[in-house]
């Protein structure tokens, strides 16, 4: 009885660990640089975004600067460094980044431009023109299913032996 309890305990305690695959997808995204900072589809979206994608998706990036001076699309995690060189809004420049991620991508990882004054700090905690691709989700705070599955094993254990005592 006790042996039924503890099995059934770890196919509890490994339940949440264990993942249906999903199918990988393409992500297509223009990122823009203007008014130094980084931008998602258009130039008046909010700066400093952050990309949310899966393990095993194709992250197909399309680099525009529409600013007058150069900028890098620099990501190191994924070894990138383009040079973007000047651009506007009606004609900017193009760069195309294409990265296919695994689980071992799982985080989240920064992008940023190393022209001097654009950035400020150091990987991976940049501040000016930056922005982040988060691959997976974030791993959730433990709430209370964890003491509630110790607990629920625990009265299975004690009440196990018990059943095993009044059998003597």
């Amino acid at each position: 009885m006790i042996r039924r309890a503890l099995i059934l305990g770890a196919i509890l305690l490994a339940a949440p660990w264990v993942a249906v695959p999903v199918s990988a997808s393409d992500v297509n995204l223009v990122v823009i640089a203007f008014g130094v900072n980084w931008h998602i589809a258009s130039t008046s979206t909010p700066p400093k975004p952050t990309i949310i994608i899966s393990p095993g998706d194709a992250l197909r990036l399309q680099v525009h600067n529409h600013d007058a001076m150069n900028h890098t699309f620099t990501f190191p995690h994924f070894g990138v460094d383009l040079q973007l060189a000047p651009g506007s809004d009606a004609v900017p420049t193009i760069a195309y980044v294409n990265i296919t991620t695994s689980t071992a991508d799982n985080g989240k990882w920064q992008f940023y431009c190393s022209v001097p004054g654009h950035t400020t700090g150091t990987d991976p905690n940049r501040d000016g023109m930056v922005g982040w691709v988060q691959v997976g989700s974030t791993p959730p705070t433990p709430g209370l299913e964890v003491p509630l599955i110790i607990a629920v094993l625990g009265i299975a254990a004690v009440a196990a032996r018990g059943f095993a005592w009044r059998k003597r």
